[in-house]
């Protein structure tokens, strides 16, 4: 008989359940469907914040792209403000050579009402034959034209 059996005793055993055992199995499954919707959520969260993760990530591709571009671009304005610098150190080379020349040529000639041509005074020397050369009717008396040839044969041999 299955009474006498030991191993019938221990399968009715474990097919009855007492009435807490029932409870708890109903709780945990209420705990499970809860903890279902709960990974659900999760799940969508998690979803939400990888969706927020790869705009951010093509976001910080595209500011680096931007930052790299930037500074190509800042590179290449360094590099064209050192030639810049450059032909400009040259071209103030040539123009202190050509201001030597000229105050050379002319350091005997003396314009009326100026010193002789000097590095002090050469601003408004230059200023002053600027004018003579520009307003050449006001210099129209033999004196003043005598003094504008001689400034052209005193200037004819420097090299521009």
């Amino acid at each position: 008989s299955l009474s006498g059996c030991p191993r019938a005793t221990f399968a009715g055993k474990k097919g009855k359940l007492s009435g807490d055992e029932t409870l708890n199995t109903k709780f945990k499954t209420s705990d499970v469907l809860e903890n279902d919707e709960e990974i659900k959520q999760l799940n969508k969260e998690i979803s939400e914040l990888n969706e927020s993760n790869s705009e951010m990530e093509a976001a910080m591709v595209k500011l680096q792209s931007q930052i790299s571009t930037m500074e190509k671009n800042l590179k290449n304005i360094e590099e064209e403000n050192k030639i810049i610098e450059e032909q400009n150190e040259a071209l103030f080379l040539e123009l202190s050579g050509l201001s030597q020349a000229l105050i050379q040529s002319l350091a005997n000639i003396r314009l009326p009402h100026m010193e002789p041509i000097s590095e002090q005074n050469f601003d408004a020397y230059v200023n002053t034959l600027t004018d003579m050369y520009t307003n050449q009717e006001c210099y129209q008396n033999p004196e003043n034209k005598d003094l504008l040839e001689s400034i052209k044969q005193a200037v004819k041999g420097i090299q521009v």
